[in-house]
C-alpha cells in the first residue's frame, strides 16, 4: 500500500510538475522528443548557452545545463580535445599526417575546435553518423574546414568501406567513439571493436568514452 502511494506520488511529481517545467527549455524539449542522445543536443550542452521557449524556459535550461551529467559531458569533450591535440603533436613530430574517423560523430565539435586552431593544417577528419539532421548541422558548423561528414550506420561498416579506404589510400590513425557503446550489448560492442581495430593503421589510437554511470540517469529515464 505504501509502495503504491509512493509510486503514484512519484508519477505525479514527474509528469505534472517536472515535465511541464523541462518542456519549456531547449534541452528538455529536445530530450522529450527523443533527441536526448543526439549530436545536436550534445552540442547544445557543449556550448553551454541557456535557451528556452519563454523566459522561464531559459532559467530551466540553465538548471539542466548545470546538472552533473551536463558538466560531465563538457568535461568529456574537453578531455577528447586534449588527447587529440597531444596525439596530433606526436604524429607531427614523427612526420605523420593525422587522419581521424569519428564514429556516431554528432557535430564533432571537439574536432572543429582543433581544426579552427593552429593544428588545422595537420589533421583530416571523417565524421560518420546515421542522423541526416546531425550531418547537415555539422556541415554548417564546419564551413570550409577539412572535415567531411558522411551518413553511415557505424555498426554496419565492413569490407566495402575498407575497400573504399584502400582505394583512396586513406587510413585513420585515430578513431573516436564517444557516448555510443553504452547503448549496445556486449556482443555487438566486441564485434564493433574488432572492426575498428582492423580499420585502424599501425600504432593508431582508438578513443572510447562512455557515460555508463550518469549521475542523472534516473531523471533522464523518467
Amino acid at each position: 500500500m505504501i509502495s503504491h502511494i509512493k509510486n503514484n506520488l512519484e508519477t505525479f511529481f514527474y509528469y505534472r510538475i517536472v515535465k511541464p517545467l523541462i518542456f519549456s527549455s531547449r534541452l528538455g524539449r529536445r530530450s522529450m522528443f527523443g533527441y536526448a542522445d543526439s549530436g545536436i543536443n550534445f552540442d547544445h550542452i557543449y556550448k553551454n548557452e541557456a535557451k528556452g521557449y519563454n523566459n522561464f524556459g531559459i532559467i530551466v535550461d540553465r538548471i539542466l545545463l548545470n546538472l552533473p551529467a551536463s558538466k560531465a559531458t563538457r568535461y568529456r569533450k574537453d578531455k577528447i580535445v586534449k588527447i587529440l591535440r597531444n596525439e596530433i603533436k606526436n604524429n607531427t613530430g614523427a612526420g605523420i599526417e593525422t587522419r581521424v574517423v569519428d564514429m556516431a560523430s554528432g557535430s564533432s565539435r571537439y574536432i572543429i575546435e582543433l581544426l579552427a586552431s593552429d593544428l588545422s593544417a595537420k589533421i583530416e577528419a571523417l565524421c560518420l553518423d546515421i542522423d541526416s539532421k546531425v550531418i547537415e548541422y555539422g556541415r554548417k558548423m564546419s564551413g570550409s574546414l577539412s572535415l567531411a561528414y558522411k551518413k553511415a550506420n557505424v555498426l554496419r561498416i565492413g569490407k566495402h568501406h575498407q575497400r573504399l579506404l584502400t582505394k583512396k589510400k586513406w587510413f585513420p590513425n585515430i578513431i573516436i567513439s564517444s557516448g555510443f557503446y553504452e547503448y549496445l550489448d556486449d556482443t555487438t560492442t566486441v564485434k564493433s571493436f574488432e572492426q575498428m581495430y582492423s580499420a585502424l593503421s599501425d600504432c593508431g589510437l582508438f578513443i572510447v568514452v562512455t557515460q555508463q554511470n550518469s549521475p542523472n540517469r534516473r531523471l533522464i529515464e523518467k
